[in-house]
């Protein structure tokens, strides 16, 4: 079903729709983090000491939060086992690259090759990410961090908002 139909049809059900990324910690606690396309939800989500329910699309209802996507779309300019090491696990049979550039004799992908574009992308199923839950639900966020590109400075690296200052 395309975004513009869920974005209208899920809250009339009472769930809402979210660009974002989502993991669990040891303790339970969920975290959401909200943001544009490359701000930082699936290298953040992608954390090795947390379970791993998505990088991108999610669904928060009445009994916590689903990701509705299967896979994972994740940058893939510079990387590199070092910087990424699930990403780059999960990079196998069945990824999809997109813009990205290789060695026609060798197939050799050159993820430091941005000549095409910096928007290169890698697309994978969900179980190629080891820490990923099966079905990728979880309970109600503990944590909610909003990623944003604040070009002029304007707001601080870091904020912690209460309750009320978020309503």
């Amino acid at each position: 079903m395309p975004a513009r139909l869920l974005h209208s049809f899920l809250p009339q059900r009472n769930v809402l729709f979210l660009h974002s990324g989502c993991n669990v910690g040891p303790a339970g606690d969920v975290t959401l983090f909200l943001g544009l396309s490359g701000t930082g939800k699936t290298t953040l989500s992608n954390d090795a000491a947390r379970a791993f329910i998505g990088d991108d699309e999610h669904c928060w209802g009445p009994t916590g939060v689903f990701n509705i996507e299967g896979g994972c779309y994740a940058k893939a300019i510079n990387l590199s086992p070092d910087s990424q090491p699930d990403i780059w696990n999960a990079i196998r049979f069945g990824t999809l690259l997109e813009n990205v550039c290789y060695d026609p004799e060798t197939r050799e992908v050159d993820y430091d090759d941005a000549s095409l574009t910096e928007n290169t992308r890698a697309c994978y199923p969900i179980h190629y990410i080891r820490s990923a839950v099966i079905p990728c639900v979880a309970r109600h966020p503990h944590n909610i961090i909003l990623l944003c590109c604040d070009a002029f400075g304007v707001l601080p690296p870091v904020s912690r908002l209460s309750l009320e200052q978020v309503m």
